[in-house]
């Protein structure tokens, strides 16, 4: 094998681990959602006190090259008490990231609903727009109708199959490389 050869071949070697260890990582997500979405609500959590502590500090440096330093630093003071709040009442914050993802489901099927519509007379299967707005509406009544208990769950499963679907697409890409690889032979 050439020189030139072993380091498309070492780059796709690496897309196959990281495929492998997605679709692992997305199964063991999708078997224990609850801790996944727990952590990310804590790291959320976490991460707003950061950046809140983060704007304060900034804000203190540049007073007096901004206008109203005293409002930047009430926002730092807001989202650092809102992220210690968040950390304390994990349960809260999974609430309020579930219901963000019901409204963000209802959006986007209306969003599909409008862009069927608008493409109705240049698509020929525009209908599907419809099919996937259908889809959209099921998961956020499922999501909003069912919480405070879809909140434990919601979250890590919708990580999980993300992970799971993006180690597939890597795996399929190797795949692919393989057919390329016989004509470069």
């Amino acid at each position: 094998m050439t020189e030139k050869m072993t380091a498309p071949k070492k780059f796709f070697n690496l897309v196959l681990s990281e495929g492998i260890l997605l679709i692992i990582l997305g199964m063991l997500i999708i078997i224990l959602p609850q801790i996944t979405t727990f952590a990310l609500a804590i790291l959320l959590s976490v991460g707003l006190i950061l950046i809140g502590i983060y704007k304060f500090i900034n804000s203190i440096m540049l007073r007096h090259a901004i206008q109203n330093p005293w409002l930047s630093m009430i926002i730092a003071l807001i989202m650092i008490a809102g992220g210690l709040y968040l950390t304390v009442n994990p349960f809260f914050n999974v609430f309020v990231l579930t219901l963000t993802i019901g409204i963000y489901f209802i959006l986007e099927g209306i969003n599909s609903i409008s862009i069927a519509i608008s493409q109705k007379d240049f698509v020929n299967y525009w209908w599907l727009a419809l099919v996937g707005a259908l889809v959209q509406f099921v998961l956020a009544f499922i999501i909003i109708f069912g919480l405070p208990y879809t909140a434990l769950w919601t979250i890590g499963i919708l990580i999980g199959v993300n992970m799971l679907f993006s180690g597939l697409t890597l795996i399929s890409l190797y795949m692919g490389t393989k057919e390329i690889e016989k004509n470069m032979e």
